[in-house]
C-alpha cells in the first residue's frame, strides 16, 4: 500500500514539473512559442542515369583472309605454340602446310615451334 502512494505521489509531482520545463523551453511564462522551423526535406533520389558510355575496344588483330581455307588458325597455332612454351611471339608464318610460331621462351633463349593444319605439333627447336 505504501509503495502506491509513494508511486501516486511521484507521478502527481513530475505532472507540475513537466509543465515549468516546457514553459522554460517556450521562453519563459507569457512568451510566445518559437517557431519550429520545418523538417529538412530528404533529397530526391537520383533518377536512373546511364553510366558515361565505355571507350570503344580497340579492333582484333587483323588476320590473312587465307586462315579460313587451313585446317586452325593462325591465332590457334600461337595458342598451340604458347602451351609448348613460347612466351614473347616474334613472328608467325605459313610454309608447306605448317604454322611456324617464332619467339622466346620463359627463360629469354629463342624458340621455334611448328604446327600442322591438324594442331599437332611437328617440331620444336630451342636456339
Amino acid at each position: 500500500m505504501l509503495t502506491r502512494r509513494f508511486v501516486l505521489t511521484a507521478c502527481l509531482g513530475l505532472a507540475p514539473a513537466g509543465s515549468a520545463f516546457a514553459q522554460a523551453l517556450s521562453g519563459g511564462v507569457g512568451a510566445p512559442p518559437r517557431a519550429v522551423p520545418p523538417p529538412v526535406p530528404l533529397p530526391a533520389p537520383a533518377p536512373d542515369v546511364a553510366p558515361p558510355p565505355r571507350a570503344p575496344r580497340p579492333p582484333a588483330p587483323a588476320y590473312d583472309e587465307d586462315d579460313q581455307d587451313y585446317g586452325i588458325s593462325r591465332r590457334e597455332a600461337v595458342r598451340i605454340a604458347r602451351r609448348r612454351g613460347v612466351v614473347d611471339v616474334e613472328n608467325v608464318s605459313r610454309r608447306r602446310g605448317v604454322w611456324i610460331v617464332s619467339g622466346t621462351d620463359d627463360e629469354g633463349d629463342d624458340i621455334r615451334v611448328v604446327v600442322d593444319d591438324e594442331g599437332y605439333v611437328v617440331d620444336v627447336r630451342r636456339d
